[in-house]
């Protein structure tokens, strides 16, 4: 599927994560948010916000 040279495999594995960076992010945004701004002492959603927080960053310096 891939040639030899190592920066096609980066290129298509940068798309791959960006993919799974808007998704996350769409779903962090209209839904995790609306969740926390109408009960913000929710204990599962701020898990949930922290852990992803962290999963978004990973994922958006993987695109550069």
């Amino acid at each position: 599927m891939f040639f030899e040279d190592p920066a096609d495999w980066i290129e298509y594995e940068k798309k791959q994560f960006q993919q799974i960076l808007g998704r996350l992010t769409r779903m962090i945004t209209g839904t995790l948010d609306p969740h926390l701004a109408r009960y913000p002492d929710d204990e599962w959603a701020q898990l949930a916000a922290a852990q992803l927080t962290g999963v978004r960053a990973t994922l958006a310096q993987l695109t550069r």
